[in-house]
């Protein structure tokens, strides 16, 4: 399983046939690891030559579910005035919980 962040849901039509797709930033494992403290993996985004996030169109068939990330803090506090809004673009890493629920850690433990 890899961990993708949907930017945007389309379609077009192909010779009268519909494809419904997304455009993607994808995330990737730091370690082959999980993190020693929450048994849990941690991600950053993937980054192309240049440091930009690599983008990508992939099938919305290809979808299994969404994923409950948590940013790695660091010792750092979270401000005040801080927004959910942006917090995929704010940290750096994130923890990929499969505690979220039972179908999740099914899903990801097998």
């Amino acid at each position: 399983m890899v961990v993708a962040r949907v930017l945007l849901f389309f379609s077009f039509t192909y010779r009268r046939k519909a494809h419904f797709c997304a455009l993607v930033h994808w995330y990737i494992r730091e370690s082959d690891e999980r993190e020693e403290d929450t048994g849990m993996w941690v991600v950053r985004l993937e980054r192309i030559r240049g440091g930009d996030p690599l983008l990508d169109v992939i099938s919305a068939k290809s979808i299994v579910r969404g994923a409950h990330l948590l940013p790695v803090h660091g010792n750092s506090r979270v401000p005040e005035r801080f927004s959910h809004f942006n917090a995929l673009s704010s940290y750096k890493s994130f923890f990929v919980n499969h505690f979220a629920d039972h179908h999740t850690e099914e899903l990801i433990l097998g």
